[in-house]
């Protein structure tokens, strides 16, 4: 059955997806790509702010650049996890 292009994202598949990456939905792009297939060159370069009603709403980073910056975060993440004692 064919995959209408507004269907639900749906979760990753099974396989062998890029570290880091494993949880995430998945979503194809060439209808993002055939509506606006600039943003998605640059996109493809670096780093990209959408933004909404004006104000910044999402970066779009291609894969590698997620990845290092993923990377970064959890070696500055604290070990253990975080507990509020009460006041």
């Amino acid at each position: 059955m064919a995959r209408h292009p507004d269907s639900a994202v749906q979760p990753t598949r099974e396989g062998d997806p890029k570290e880091g990456l494993e949880s995430f939905p998945r979503a194809d792009l060439s209808v993002l790509e055939t509506a606006q297939p600039k943003l998605i060159d640059a996109s493809l370069r670096g780093p990209v702010v959408l933004t909404r009603h004006g104000r910044d709403a999402f970066v779009i980073l291609p894969v590698d650049q997620f990845q290092r910056l993923a990377l970064l975060a959890e070696a500055r993440r604290l070990p253990g996890p975080t507990v509020i004692e009460p006041g």
